[in-house]
């Protein structure tokens, strides 16, 4: 596969739009975790905490659906760095309100970030299918955004409770609002590699929504049953290692817990697998409700590191067959919106486990509140066992956009999910 990444980045252009999507991908893995910080530590209410969390994450995932689809009739040089100027302010704003006590205007503030949060995933991805015209060349340059993904969601939690911890809890913040701006900048001006816009009225008679494609919805639903455990265990994390009088060790937890994921779906990637990608998606999220049993056990720090490691090591194979399985299923000319739906349900599913976590926190403890995650993997993967029929027939044939179900899977763009894993909260946490 060593070879497969020289070849893509030595594609004119290539290095300069992956690198600025890395720069502006980074705050995906500072933002959630730093707000719940923020916000816990000046409040002293996860619940709180939970919600403003929550309501960043509900306002990325309804609007970037919508932003996605704007940049995909604009074009990117148009819409993504009006997005990012948006996004920079209202968290700088979000910012100011919270640390002078002023709630209601800190809940508005966060929620205008999310909704202005650019797509960078699938922008940077929209660029790779532009440029690279061979089946093989796409699968190694969307598994080499993969892995970029999860160098953020390894360093990002490190950066986030670092610097909230050790220089000023704000910090972080601002250092996200300046990376998306910089990043989004140096991407959009980047016009040669930049997919063509087409307007609504160049679009064939007829042509639908990517929401519309069957099989779409469902996949969308395992998403957020994803989202769900990546949001509830990310504040159960960062609860569990305050109470024990170890705050600054829940960015270690999180960001082993993306490593784990990273080195995974670098092994998963690369191989085939003679599984249906329906089968493939029930069996890695019923792994991963196994995986994270032994959280609800856990007696100490040092412990739950340990066990974050088994469900760390599920999370790619899990969301790197959500995102093929929406690939899949979406026509060409709707990549972008359908990938989007993706991550809007894991930013939605997200938003709900942080809030409900929270609120599991403060009145429960972190036992229960582990135990939510299970409960999402859990029943992700009893749906997709139940909708296996319904997800092989939306598989486009051959010839439609898409190749056979069976064989290598594709990996794809995990960002903008607000959190710590490959686009955990892409997200690889909210919005893309």
């Amino acid at each position: 596969m060593l070879g497969a990444y020289g070849q893509v980045l030595r594609t004119p252009g290539a290095l300069r739009f992956t690198a600025s999507g890395f720069i502006a991908r980074m705050p995906l893995a500072i933002t959630g975790l730093s707000i719940v910080l923020l916000v816990s530590t000046t409040t002293g209410s996860y619940a709180l905490a939970g919600a403003m969390s929550a309501g960043y994450a509900i306002a990325s995932a309804g609007c970037t659906i919508l932003t996605s689809r704007l940049v995909d009739r604009q074009g990117q040089h148009r819409v993504l760095p009006i997005l990012a100027a948006g996004y920079a302010g209202a968290l700088v704003a979000f910012v100011l309100a919270i640390t002078a006590g002023h709630e209601v205007v800190a809940f508005i503030a966060v929620m205008a970030a999310g909704a202005s949060q650019p797509a960078i995933g699938a922008a940077v991805r929209a660029r790779w299918s532009h440029v690279l015209d061979q089946a093989a060349l796409v699968r190694s340059a969307f598994a080499w955004e993969s892995i970029l993904d999860e160098v953020v969601f390894t360093v990002g939690p490190l950066i986030a409770t670092g610097l909230a911890l050790r220089i000023s809890l704000p910090s972080p913040l601002i250092l996200a609002a300046a990376l998306t701006l910089t990043g989004t900048i140096l991407l959009a001006t980047q016009r040669s590699t930049q997919p063509l816009a087409t307007p609504r009225h160049q679009r064939a008679p007829g042509e639908r929504t990517a929401i519309r494609s069957p099989g779409l919805p469902i996949v969308a639903v395992i998403a957020v049953g994803l989202g769900w455990v990546f949001g509830s265990y990310e504040v159960s994390t960062v609860a569990f290692a305050a109470q024990a009088g170890e705050a600054t060790s829940s960015g270690t937890v999180l960001a082993v817990w993306a490593a784990a994921s990273g080195i995974s779906g670098i092994w998963f990637g690369a191989r085939h697998w003679h599984l249906t990608l329906p089968g493939q998606a029930a069996l890695s999220t019923g792994l991963l409700c196994l995986g994270l049993i032994p959280a609800m056990l856990a007696p100490t720090v040092p412990w739950l590191i340990a066990v974050t490691v088994l469900s760390g090591a599920t999370i790619a194979p899990a969301l790197i067959i959500t995102f093929s399985l929406a690939e899949r299923i979406v026509a060409p000319s709707d990549l972008t919106e359908g990938l989007t739906w993706v991550v809007s349900g894991l930013s939605l599913g997200f938003s709900v486990g942080v809030a409900i976590a929270g609120a599991v926190v403060d009145h429960l403890g972190t036992t229960w509140a582990f135990g939510l995650a299970v409960l999402g993997a859990g029943s992700t993967s009893l749906l997709a066992l139940a909708r296996l029929g319904a997800l092989r027939r939306a598989i486009r044939p051959p010839g439609a956009g898409a190749e056979p179900d069976p064989g290598t899977v594709i990996v794809p763009v995990v960002e903008e999910i607000p959190g710590p894993g490959p686009g955990i909260f892409d997200g690889r946490g909210p919005g893309d």
